[in-house]
């Protein structure tokens, strides 16, 4: 076996895709989007290969912090290998170490896509050298839905008011249709706009959202064996009120981000309710077995940043799942421990500030923040 660079999209996506640890956010193209030019170009792809077939790999991205000496290295939802025991594992992560420290990096950070349940993929990563860290990108608490059963079944298991506010909100004239053309992605942008500024959230360029819907286009996804992500529009006598972008992959869905209008108003025809259960339509219809709704709190109780989100993707029924935590691997002690002193503090400080808001740290916005608010 050995490790290297690897080139060939085809093969890498086929090979996510097809391993039960893969993830949408290890496909080739996911380090394509990001808003800086430099930072796509420095990602690492890094694969093991046993003759010609590969048999492990992780999408490293590049984050240069400003002031700080130096990169971070980070696997959103990586590596991608069959089984913890096994010499892939270490000589992936080997490699990816040496290329990093090459590329001037004073840490790897791995967010990987384990069930927190098996101890054995953490205790492999910590015979690496890797340690849990506090500062996370991706929350590890997530909400799944199985979409096997018949739409009747689905519907049957959610609660009942969700079932009810999906009927009322279809009987009341709201519609759902399909984005394609540039003005449907200038209405998403717009109601994903007035979301960040009501929730606060870090809101992308525009133009991010556009590499995505480019990079996982119907065409894409054919030649390179790649993800597919779709464009939902909720509207009412031709207004858009919110909009979704849902992502497939193999036999798995991802609801990515949504906005909703914040004319309170239009908000009480409940338009997320019949725009979610499309995504999940949608998403069965492209043959999944699971969607993913993503981020939920690390502490659900009431009370706790985002419970409100949870409740809602709660309501359409599913189940509960944790990944195992965001672990490190330090290159340069030098850089790597001012960095997170500084991190530990400025953590400490917005805790003071805003104590309500307190959730796990993340020290640089992922393409796939949480954005998604009920009505």
């Amino acid at each position: 076996m050995e490790a290297r660079i690897i080139t060939d999209r085809k093969q890498w996506n086929q090979f996510v895709r097809d391993t039960p640890t893969g993830h949408l956010c290890q496909t080739y193209e996911w380090a394509e989007h990001g808003e800086d030019p430099a930072a796509r170009a420095q990602a690492l792809r890094v694969g093991v290969l046993d003759g010609d077939r590969l048999v492990g790999a992780v999408l490293l991205l590049r984050s240069k912090l400003a002031g700080v000496p130096g990169a971070l290295y980070y696997a959103p939802r990586g590596p991608v290998v069959p089984a913890a025991d096994g010499p892939v594992l270490p000589l992936l992560m080997q490699t990816a170490a040496r290329l990093a420290r090459k590329g001037g990096g004073f840490a790897l950070r791995v967010e990987p896509n384990m069930p927190d349940d098996e101890p054995q993929w953490r205790a492999a990563f910590e015979r690496l050298g890797f340690h849990t860290s506090p500062h996370v990108i991706y929350l590890r608490n997530t909400w799944i839905l199985d979409v096997r059963p018949t739409e009747k079944q689905l519907l049957d298991d959610m609660k009942q008011t969700w079932r009810y506010n999906i009927g009322k909100t279809g009987r009341s004239g709201v519609t759902i249709r399909q984005g394609t053309t540039e003005a449907d992605l200038a209405i998403f942008y717009t109601l994903q706009a007035e979301t960040a500024q009501r929730e606060h959230f870090y809101l992308y360029p525009q133009s991010v959202f556009r590499d995505m819907l480019d990079h996982y286009a119907p065409e894409a996804a054919a030649r390179d064996a790649t993800a597919i992500l779709t464009l939902l529009i909720a509207e009412y006598e031709g207004k858009p009120l919110a909009a979704t972008t849902v992502a497939t992959f193999g036999k798995w869905a991802w609801s990515m981000h949504t906005g909703i209008t914040s004319d309170a108003q239009a908000r009480k025809l409940r338009p997320n309710y019949l725009l979610q259960w499309e995504a999940i339509r949608w998403a069965k219809a492209q043959g999944c077995d699971f969607f993913d709704f993503r981020n939920i709190p690390e502490v659900l109780a009431e009370g706790q940043p985002m419970y409100g989100v949870y409740e809602f993707k709660k309501g359409f029924g599913g189940f509960f799942h944790r990944v195992m935590p965001t672990m490190e691997l330090v290159l340069n002690p030098l850089v790597y421990y001012p960095y997170t002193w500084a991190l530990d503090l400025r953590d400490t400080l917005r805790a003071r500030r805003h104590p309500a808001a307190s959730t796990p740290s993340s020290d640089e916005a992922a393409p796939t923040a949480e954005t998604a608010a009920p009505a």
